[in-house]
């Protein structure tokens, strides 16, 4: 159980409506009732009785609701007991890969600075290494890098994890086969991230586990996603995307073995101020909801 599952019960009970409480909330119903679905699911009861557009609490629902009202308070409580804290507000500074740049970070900042009136924040994209690189040199303040990191200097804090699959334009002619094979693999070209990438690394590191004889017929490499995903639309090759950044024309390629995942960890230099440790909370709880959205409702 999650305390903001306790704060959706809450809404949705005092609201009498899913979508009403989805609206206050900034969720969507669907992301919203599978919240609620998880929370019965822990506690093995049932705790809002749906009906048309309304819902009403059960028996149980009315026992958890004074149990999620002590909890609220009891929160509130030690919230105000360190409201010491200053407003977040200043200029910061991010750097992050194009993935996540370009298919993550915007919502999240969105987020953000639409609750943070004396804030400003900017963008850098730029790789793995760069990412580090400028971060330990002060020109950046939060750089997103991929794991395992292992730097002294740097507080760690675990951001998202991110599925890398195979994919290729829906009109692929792999997608011709009625079971893909390695040897089918084989054949293909390959359109790549260039070799500096953190997600070329993972990919290919995935690759030699499963077969460390495979050679790929590399067609293309390329820095930017855009670049990878405008050579793939066309049909150009075989490559590797992150979840986040498929494109409606493109088709997952259907070889489990060559699924791999990294994850994403928010980084910032031990010695920086406050204000840093209180950005990262927020970027961190941004996320989380950010990841809600994307989840689907569990069958």
């Amino acid at each position: 159980m999650e305390f903001r599952q306790i704060i959706y019960f809450l809404e949705i009970a005092e609201s009498g409506t899913f979508q009403k409480a989805a609206s206050l909330l900034g969720l969507t119903q669907p992301a919203l009732s599978r919240q609620i679905f998880l929370l019965e699911k822990e506690l093995g009861v049932t705790v809002l009785e749906r009906g048309g557009r309304s819902v009403r609490l059960t028996h149980e629902g009315e026992r958890f609701y004074q149990y999620s009202v002590r909890m609220k308070e009891l929160w509130e409580e030690i919230q105000n007991g360190f409201s010491k804290e200053k407003e977040l507000k200043g200029n910061y500074s991010i750097s992050a890969g194009g993935t996540v740049s370009a298919w993550i970070l915007p919502q999240i900042l969105k987020e953000i600075l639409k609750k943070r009136q004396g804030l400003s924040l900017s963008v850098r994209e730029g790789d793995d290494r760069e990412t580090k690189d400028a971060l330990l040199k002060g020109e950046v303040d939060l750089g997103i890098l991929t794991g395992p990191i292992t730097e002294p200097s740097l507080n760690v804090l675990e951001f998202l994890s991110d599925q890398i699959i195979p994919c290729a334009a829906k009109n692929h002619p792999i997608f011709l086969k009625k079971k893909i094979r390695i040897e089918d693999l084989k054949k293909q070209s390959f359109v790549f991230f260039h070799p500096g990438s953190a997600l070329r690394k993972a990919v290919e590191k995935k690759i030699k586990s499963f077969s460390k004889e495979f050679a790929s017929k590399i067609a293309m490499e390329l820095r930017s996603v855009e670049s990878v995903i405008k050579s793939l639309e066309a049909g150009l090759g075989i490559g590797f995307l992150s979840e986040y950044a498929m494109s409606s024309k493109l088709k997952k390629i259907k070889f489990e073995d060559w699924n791999a995942e990294r994850k994403f960890y928010l980084c910032y230099r031990k010695k920086s101020g406050p204000g840093l440790a209180k950005l990262a909370e927020e970027i961190l709880r941004a996320s989380e909801k950010w990841r809600i959205e994307k989840e689907p409702f569990p069958n």
